[in-house]
């Protein structure tokens, strides 16, 4: 089995991130929160989870090395032009996290609950795991 099928593989329903296709972002593979999903959109908002986080992930067969980095988008408003908002971008080996109720329970997202199983991932496939 491929690197790509063994990260694929780590989609389910029960997580609140998913690992697609990276051709638009010209990488491999990209993991990012199911914001999308109108099973996870709610608690994501809820939990004010109000910034686009994507890990880009490129995979190096030759050298079995997964090359990871942490992209972030977020519009605040702008301090010089009240009513305005600029985008701001944020990337390489980021932590970031999230506390809240949702639909009567707790959650605690963090950016670790993307990057662990992907780290696990690799390293059961003897692969090694490269942020930034």
């Amino acid at each position: 089995m491929t690197m790509r099928d063994r990260l694929l593989q780590l989609n389910s329903p029960t997580r609140p991130w998913s690992i697609r296709d990276g051709g638009p972002e010209d990488v491999d593979l990209v993991a990012e929160w199911k914001s999308d999903d109108p099973d996870w959109r709610q608690v994501l908002e809820d939990l004010a989870v109000a910034l686009t986080f994507q890990t880009h992930l490129r995979l190096d067969t030759e050298q079995r090395l997964l090359h990871a980095v942490d992209h972030v988008v977020e519009w605040r408003p702008d301090p010089e032009a009240p009513g305005q908002w600029v985008e701001c971008h944020d990337r390489g080996d980021l932590q970031l996290f999230w506390s809240g109720n949702s639909n009567c329970m707790h959650y605690l997202l963090t950016t670790d609950d993307i990057k662990i199983p992907i780290q696990q991932c690799a390293a059961d496939a003897g692969w090694t795991y490269q942020a930034g």
